[in-house]
């Protein structure tokens, strides 16, 4: 069979910040993933991407998640905390915990071995402890996110940002500067008011964890401090940064297998 001609599925994820695309085959293999800033002035960039992928695949159907899901037209919407339990079941088929760390908020979704959400729970602090946040606060600290991770496996610091308000804790970290704390201690500092946001959350007990979404991606580090504070081991789910748009394609896969059927 023709390679374009093959069957395949688009999950788009309209995150806070960014879009991430994810086409699979009829198999469920990932054949393209592309993450672009969330359109805003760029929708553009946006309708350029999808026109690509209908251009160079046989998009079947298309499933949309995350905060702009309703934006975009497609066959089915789904919320991230459905695709996020669908994206990390692929690979994973068990009873489990997902920690989906994203750009305004914190997920904590006990899955099923089928990607069924049994419970879930997010964060209740504005964007605490996310992606936003580390981004706010890295710039204020004129840190690079490419680097954090590196800089704070070198701290042996265990101060941390007590301020949940982002203009707060921005003004927190003016005064660690002022007070010459080293930037790797900041970078640890940051990565410790993560750890803690993440960890007063209701995980579940007895469960494997499986973190995935940008922050975990971008900032390999937090796996080891999340770990550490939960006494447990954690795995990062395969393709992170996508699990919301790898679940939104398996779903518009598995909603057009319905349909044909009938």
């Amino acid at each position: 069979m023709d390679f374009q001609k093959q069957p395949h599925y688009l999950g788009i994820d309209l995150g806070s910040s960014y879009t991430k695309f994810a086409v699979i085959n009829d198999d469920g293999d990932v054949v393209n993933s592309q993450v672009l800033p969330t359109f805003g002035r760029r929708r553009e960039r946006f309708n350029m991407a999808v026109d690509l992928m209908h251009k160079n695949y046989s998009i079947q159907k298309t499933c949309t998640s995350g905060y702009g899901r309703n934006s975009q037209k497609s066959d089915i919407q789904k919320t991230e905390i459905i695709c996020a339990s669908v994206g990390v079941s692929q690979s994973n088929p068990v009873h489990k915990c997902i920690i989906d760390i994203g750009g305004e908020d914190i997920k904590v979704i006990e899955s099923g071995s089928q990607g069924e959400v049994i419970h879930f729970h997010m964060n209740d602090k504005c964007s605490a402890g996310t992606g936003a946040f580390i981004t706010e606060i890295a710039e204020k600290a004129e840190l690079e996110i490419g680097e954090m991770s590196d800089l704070a496996q070198a701290s042996n610091a265990n101060r941390t940002i007590n301020s949940f308000c982002t203009v707060f804790a921005k003004t927190e970290i003016l005064g660690w500067i002022f007070d010459g704390v080293p930037i790797e201690d900041i970078a640890m500092g940051i990565y410790l008011s993560i750890t803690d946001r993440v960890c007063k959350l209701p995980i579940p007990h007895g469960l494997p964890i499986f973190l995935c979404g940008g922050v975990i991606t971008h900032h390999p580090f937090l796996k080891q401090l999340i770990e550490s504070k939960l006494g447990v081991e954690a795995q990062v789910a395969s393709h992170p940064l996508y699990a919301v748009a790898l679940g939104a394609a398996l779903l518009a896969r598995k909603s057009d297998s319905q349909e044909s059927r009938k």
